[in-house]
């Protein structure tokens, strides 16, 4: 649910799932996709990574905000480490020219029972 009356959303069926919404936003001449999306860690990241340029071809004049949880680890988004999952992931979006829009922060960005990574 939008609430400012100035700004058109409308979601885009044919790209939901259970991991991943994507909608079309207009707010005067502006006018994106935003999709928030999960990789999950039990899949293998290069099906995701398809999801993503899908969503990123319907997208290609408009403009596209990508919110996500990756469970990829990498130290160019200031995790400690970087793993196999967060050099697919890397690859991926220097291959597609999408920029890391990130901020280093100390506060906790994952925190279950198994643990908890601050960033």
């Amino acid at each position: 649910m939008v609430i400012n009356r100035k700004i058109d959303a409308i979601l885009i069926d044919q790209l939901l799932d259970k991991d991943t919404a994507v909608i079309e936003i207009t707010y005067g001449n502006l006018r994106f996709i935003a999709t928030s999306i999960y990789l999950d860690i039990k899949n293998e990241i290069s099906s995701d990574l398809r999801k993503i340029e899908n969503i990123q071809r319907l997208a290609e004049v408009r403009g596209l905000l990508v919110a996500m949880d990756s469970n990829a680890r990498s130290t160019t988004w200031y995790d400690a480490i970087t793993n196999r999952r967060g050099r697919i992931l890397e690859e991926f979006l220097i291959s597609n020219r999408l920029n890391i829009v990130n901020e280093d922060s100390a506060l906790t960005t994952f925190q279950s029972t198994r643990g908890h990574q601050q960033y």
